[in-house]
């Protein structure tokens, strides 16, 4: 019986990992890694079996209505 844990030390995926807004970390690592090439980064992800669920993180964003003015 193989008993055996693999750890993935690799960087870029701890990065996206670790990252609440995936969509602009994966920009932020296509430059800083892929030479600003998103088609690079997305081929390494699927070459790695990662794969990012878009339903993951919707936060509840709240638009201010306006801004409070003060008149002294």
């Amino acid at each position: 019986m193989n008993n055996l844990l693999y750890l993935n030390n690799d960087s870029i995926i701890l990065e996206l990992n670790n990252s609440v807004d995936k969509n602009s970390t994966k920009k932020m690592i296509a430059f800083k890694h892929f030479n600003n090439d998103m088609s690079l980064l997305d081929k390494y992800l699927e070459d790695n079996n990662y794969y990012i669920n878009s339903d993951a993180y919707r936060g509840n964003l709240i638009n201010p209505k306006s801004q409070l003015e003060f008149t002294f």
